[in-house]
């Protein structure tokens, strides 16, 4: 198998074009600059970064975070090509994605590291920012009832509206079910459409709010005050399939 082709799977999903013109298809190697980019327009950097080519390589670095861990992922896209989502997970005991993701993501790392305002990012997001989810995991004890985790959740923002989110979604549990998957988790917090999983069905077992906690400002220094929560999925809930409004549609990610 070449570095570039992911694991094939007999697990079912979209395929072909819909009636909305996208193509729902596993993700390949080739694609994560297209995810980056989008990643990029969802979580714009901070005044200053944004809009810098430092914020294309965070936006880099966050994706190949998760990219690294990824065991399925499944890619929309439209009919001329154009990235429409994403839906990326780890699934206990499966083999990664992408080996090369690692070395991809020290690469990015040591080029970040390189800028000073690079730096203190990567201080924030590794000593600050995946501390509290971290520390989130060990509250709730949440990996001791999944088998899974919904690394990365985002629709294109220029799609919105039109069923991406919802296929994505629908893709995802069914290809978790046909794996054996009871339960699963993921991250989220206030910067998200997070009121998209509370309308799923699915379940609060961790918060932690900023307010409450002014303590985190002495984890580094730029920690962002967003509150974080992480949500469960049983997969035995009827709910996490249910109908979707165009609103309710429009999923920023996890």
């Amino acid at each position: 198998m070449s570095p570039n082709d992911a694991p094939t799977t007999n697990i079912q999903r979209t395929t072909g074009t819909s009636t909305n013109g996208v193509h729902y298809r596993a993700m390949r190697w080739e694609d994560l600059d297209d995810v980056t980019a989008c990643f990029d327009r969802v979580w714009p950097q901070r005044e200053g970064i944004a809009g810098t080519p430092l914020a294309l390589l965070i936006a880099r670095y966050l994706t190949l975070h998760y990219v690294e861990q990824g065991t399925w992922a499944n890619i929309a896209e439209l009919g001329d090509g154009t990235f429409a989502g994403i839906t990326l997970v780890r699934v206990e005991g499966h083999p990664t994605l992408f080996p090369q993701a690692h070395d991809a993501l020290e690469e990015t790392r040591a080029l970040i590291n390189a800028d000073p305002r690079g730096a203190q990012m990567l201080d924030m997001f590794e000593h600050g920012f995946f501390v509290r989810e971290d520390i989130l995991e060990e509250d709730s004890d949440v990996r001791a009832d999944t088998q899974a985790e919904l690394e990365l959740f985002m629709v294109n923002p220029d799609v919105r509206g039109h069923g991406v989110g919802r296929a994505l979604w629908e893709d995802l549990l069914g290809a978790l079910r046909a794996m054996g998957v009871r339960a699963f988790f993921l991250h989220t917090d206030s910067s998200c459409d997070y009121g998209f999983y509370d309308h799923k069905g699915l379940v609060r077992v961790a918060e932690r709010i900023a307010a409450d906690h002014p303590e985190d400002a002495d984890l580094t220094e730029g920690l962002n005050t967003d509150d974080q929560y992480i949500y469960r999925a049983d997969l035995n809930n009827t709910a996490l399939t249910g109908a979707l409004n165009p609103a309710q549609d429009e999923v920023r990610g996890a």
